[in-house]
């Protein structure tokens, strides 16, 4: 599954040719298709007019969840700095009990929040992961971790970007191997001290790592991630968060077990996704779904037909997102600057239940 060969790889090649697309082109051809088709009973039930593509064998078909950002920040460093497991848990707790049929959340990580400590503060923040591994696992839900983010927003998640990649490709290594101290201590710490831990479901590498275009250096940081990771023998399957851009299929299925999408309403996307994981032979999951609006009604239809599209073709998913958070798009206007998703949680900062968001219920 996904074996890659060295820099002269095909990856590599076909890297070089393609482009990456942020989920945030997707405001005309995936929130205002959505937006513009009147929800009905008919719709809710996932009977469509045409038939899909459909998945009959898929090991996640059973996935339902949600992407969780904590409220407390708009910054990964912070979150992971500053951890605050009480809040934490309860608003795991609160998802639970608005949506008690979900099993999974994903949970972006920070390497900023490492690679910016002493070793002593880089135990804490591992120290964190665990904390919130045990208050997932005290729910029952899986967790689908992020190591690493290429998605920028106002105000800015971290990650890593472009020129990081290209500076320490360029300039401390000649030969294109990332240097160990960097990235690979990361995985170590958090991967490797996990690598068997059942209370994982998928290691996302990367959350959407083209979003500001593909390069030489960042196709092979990938590719070494990838490889490190199969060192430290990680018992749950690798994916990538897919940016809903065809060229992204073939571009990161090298490093991918399982083909991690972020559809976002595109149709076309993800009948081709459907048909790509059929023909490779890997399962396909949905980890971001549910565009966003600030209009709570407008948003309900949204989420009803992006669900039905997907369970429609025997998909599990992962609605993005579930509480109230400073992390960019996850806020009304009154916490900060919002963009052309608009506002995509579920639950309110005052921990209710945003207006007609129990239509996910109906989908799980």
């Amino acid at each position: 599954m996904g074996d890659i060969s060295g820099p002269g790889s095909q990856f590599l090649k076909t890297a070089e040719l393609a482009e990456g697309v942020s989920r945030r082109t997707l405001l005309k051809a995936g929130a205002g298709f959505a937006a513009a088709v009147a929800f009905n009973q008919h719709e809710a039930h996932g009977q469509p007019t045409d038939t899909p593509s459909k998945i009959d064998s898929n090991p996640y078909r059973h996935i339902r969840g949600f992407n969780y950002q904590p409220s407390w920040s708009s910054s990964g460093l912070v979150i992971w700095r500053q951890f605050k497991p009480e809040l934490f848990h309860l608003e795991l707790g609160q998802g639970k009990t608005f949506f008690p049929g979900i099993n999974t959340i994903r949970l972006w990580l920070s390497f900023d929040a490492f690679a910016g400590s002493d070793a002593a503060d880089q135990k804490v923040v591992a120290s964190n992961f665990e904390i919130a591994l045990q208050i997932a696992d005290s729910y029952h839900l899986k967790v689908i971790p992020v190591l690493f983010n290429n998605w920028h927003s106002v105000p800015d998640f971290g990650g890593i970007a472009n020129e990081m990649i290209e500076y320490w490709m360029n300039d401390h290594d000649r030969n294109h191997t990332i240097p160990v101290n960097v990235f690979m201590s990361y995985l170590e710490a958090f991967a490797g001290a996990h690598a068997t831990d059942d209370r994982i479901l998928i290691w996302d590498l990367c959350n959407e790592p083209f979003n500001s275009g593909v390069t030489p250096a960042l196709s092979v940081w990938l590719e070494s991630l990838y490889r490190k990771c199969k060192e430290l023998k990680l018992r749950a399957p690798i994916g990538v968060g897919m940016a809903p851009s065809v060229d992204n299929l073939r571009l990161l299925d090298p490093v991918c077990d399982v083909l991690t999408i972020h559809p976002y309403g595109n149709q076309k996307f993800l009948d081709a996704a459907v048909a790509y994981g059929q023909k490779v032979k890997k399962p396909v999951l949905p980890t971001e779904s549910c565009w966003g609006s600030l209009d709570d009604a407008e948003r309900a239809r949204i989420v009803a037909t992006e669900l039905s599209e997907l369970r429609d073709r025997n998909l599990g998913f992962l609605a993005h997102v579930l509480h109230h958070s400073l992390v960019a798009d996850c806020h009304r206007q009154q916490y900060g600057p919002v963009s052309g998703a608009g506002y995509m949680a579920f639950i309110e900062a005052d921990g209710s239940l945003r207006p007609h968001h129990d239509i996910f219920n109906r989908f799980v």
